[in-house]
């Protein structure tokens, strides 16, 4: 389908490409790997000749149709979403045009009777036409696939160049995807997308017939839709065939092995170096001595590979034990342009609990996130820290708070507690700033690499509550390993707003999803929150097709069945939550019976005579409070997931 023999591209003295070799064949589904920086966008520009190579030979089939999604900012003309999404249709446009026009024309009474016939048969084969490309179903697959990318109706008449950046790749992708291509080239497709629409994406990709490239750092999203990595780095491609976790697996494997192949060497190298001092000022052993200098000098010598250095690890600086209740927040509404965007929202999180906030773009994450961090005001409602709470915020508007007068050292430094400085080197060089960029100003640095500065920072702090605003946009998918593994040991708690899936799983336990202005609970891994939100969705789609197709036939189908089955789990689950609840109303009654008994005590004035008593009985009083605390914060989250279901 497509061939790259021997191609190079360079800029000025900087070699992005050396004579890479590959092939696209037709239905492969390729990942494209490598640091930031290696060239992954610019071998896509050359695949769609929009630069030419400096060397080297790229040959195209002539029956392919490459649509490529690039990172770069949009450009519009002014059209609303819905007729930007169409214009992939010009085909089909243009035929209705012309069908319109013959309408138009028909209706002259002046005509002959061969200029009429001839119209009637210039319209029926438009109308043939039409039916061939199945143009009369454009609009509706338009709206399908907006739909999917997130739009409500409502936005289709919205003018593009009114839209963020984020929504204008939206419209892009939509448009991209309704061309149907015999190539996608997708550069961080899922870099703007929330989880609804990645999901949506993939069940699309899926089902596409052409060949698919493409660039994530979005580790889940690789694994679920390619089947071949290309890993670009020093100008050089490496193919695996497997999917991103298969990948990894064979580099470690490949990576040990080359340890294993320069520790040989090394041992080989020093035993000829101490030959060749033992003996070289004996005659006798001249030839040899000399035949063995030759031999390292013509030595292929192997590199110790970069993957091969110490893995980053830390732990985060110690900071004071915060009380049972991190953050408590009781009804908290918020308005934007004088909509609610979310309203009543209460929930709580506890000591060492690891939260994910979710929801679709526009749904409010980012400004809850900014009110819990009391950088906003909310609306109504409020919102509580609890003992000892050390907290630290982050998100990519923080990154202008950086002093661009300092190096990327010093900027580390004048947040670092004293443990964590002879880190600092180690975890720039974890979020790709290595070697000599520790000496660079802050103020070269571009608005990305600000991002990974400000979140590299933060975790030189003692805290013992994060508060993450899309922490893994900007960073590779080793970096977010590093990150995910110190965040995994942070014995503090956390609030995560992400749509990263391999980066949740793992580590949240439970999460917030906001949806249609109310919170959401679900208490379980992220895995289990989208196995429930595929389920629903599935649910959902199979009533939509119960009311479209009325046969009696239908109640005896699979998907009828499979229906009844997904209904047996659902009720299943809502048993399972209502006894657990009732179970805490249980431990909830003992334990306010335990602390009235307790303040009739307090009453008895005698009490206090006996020092030790009156300990003992504070202590119990206290551990009573704080596990009937604990325990009606449980019984709000519980109840709070088990009116979700219900409402399902």
């Amino acid at each position: 389908m497509i061939r790259l023999n021997d191609l190079s591209i360079s800029f000025g003295s900087r070699s992005i490409l050396n004579d890479v070799s590959l092939h696209i064949r037709r239905n492969d589904r390729i990942g494209l790997i490598g640091p930031n920086g290696a060239g992954k966008s610019t071998l896509f520009k050359l695949i769609c000749k929009l630069i030419e190579p400096s060397n080297g030979e790229l040959i195209i089939a002539k029956d392919i149709n490459i649509g490529y999604l690039p990172q770069e900012k949009f450009v519009f003309e002014r059209m609303t979403v819905f007729e930007e999404a169409r214009s992939a249709f010009s085909d089909v446009i243009y035929i209705k045009t012309q069908i319109d026009g013959i309408h138009g024309l028909l209706e002259d009474q002046s005509l002959s009777s061969e200029e009429h016939q001839l119209l009637l048969d210039k319209y029926a084969n438009f109308r043939h036409q039409l039916e061939v490309i199945n143009g009369s179903k454009v609009d509706a697959e338009v709206s399908k696939v907006l739909k999917g990318m997130g739009f409500k109706e409502s936005d289709f008449v919205k003018e593009i160049n009114d839209l963020s950046g984020g929504w204008q790749m939206r419209v892009a992708l939509s448009k991209l995807l309704l061309q149907d291509p015999n190539l996608l080239l997708l550069d961080e497709p899922t870099n703007h997308l929330d989880i609804d629409s990645i999901l949506w994406l993939e069940e699309y990709l899926k089902e596409f017939k052409g060949s698919i490239i493409i660039v994530s750092h979005d580790r889940a999203f690789l694994d679920r839709n390619v089947t071949k990595i290309w890993e670009l780095e020093k100008g050089e491609v490496d193919e695996y065939y497997g999917n991103y976790s298969f990948y990894e697996v064979e580099k470690e494997r490949q990576t040990e092995l080359q340890i294993a192949r320069y520790v040989n060497q090394q041992k080989r190298i020093k035993e000829v170096e101490r030959f060749i001092e033992r003996f070289r000022a004996k005659n006798t052993k001249a030839s040899q001595v000399q035949s063995r200098i030759l031999m390292l000098e013509k030595m292929e010598k192997e590199d110790l590979p970069e993957d091969a250095v110490a893995k980053v690890k830390f732990r985060f600086p110690a900071s004071k034990q915060s009380g049972v209740t991190v953050l408590d927040v009781k009804a908290v509404s918020h308005k934007y342009d004088g909509c609610f965007i979310f309203y009543d929202v209460c929930f709580s999180i506890e000591r060492g609990e690891k939260v994910a906030l979710v929801g679709q773009n526009g749904s409010g994450k980012s400004t809850l996130s900014r009110i819990v961090a009391r950088i906003e005001q909310p609306l109504s409602g409020t919102v509580k820290m609890g003992h000892n709470v050390m907290f630290d915020y982050f998100a990519q508007e923080h990154a202008e708070k950086l002093n661009n007068d300092n190096t990327l050292l010093q900027e580390m430094e004048s947040a670092a507690a004293f443990s964590m400085i002879p880190y600092i080197r180690h975890i720039l060089g974890a979020f790709l700033f290595s070697g000599d960029d520790a000496f660079k100003t802050v103020n070269v640095l571009s608005g990305g690499e600000k991002s990974r500065l400000t979140l590299a920072k933060m975790l030189l702090k003692p805290t013992n509550f994060l508060i993450l605003d899309e922490p893994t946009n900007h960073i590779d998918i080793v970096t977010k390993k590093i990150l995910k593994n110190a965040l995994l040991d942070y014995p503090g708690s956390l609030l995560i707003v992400s749509h990263d899936r391999d980066f949740l799983d793992g580590l949240v336990s439970k999460v917030y999803e906001l949806r249609e202005g109310r919170l959401h609970v679900h208490i379980g891994s992220f895995k289990d929150f989208l196995d429930k939100k595929a389920l629903d969705l599935h649910i959902g789609s199979m009533r939509d097709d119960t009311k479209v197709n009325t046969s009696p036939k239908l109640e005896e189908s699979g998907s009828q069945k499979q229906l009844y089955l997904l209904k047996k789990e659902q009720n299943a689950r809502k048993r399972r939550l209502t006894k657990e609840v009732q179970d805490i109303e249980g431990k909830i009654a003992l334990l306010e019976n335990k602390k009235r008994e307790l303040d009739s005590i307090f009453q008895d004035t005698t009490l206090y005579s006996n020092k030790e008593k009156s300990v003992e009985i504070n202590k119990q009083y206290k551990i009573i409070t704080d596990e009937l605390s604990s325990l009606c914060n449980r019984w709000e989250t519980v109840h709070a997931e088990l009116v979700s279901v219900c409402d399902n």
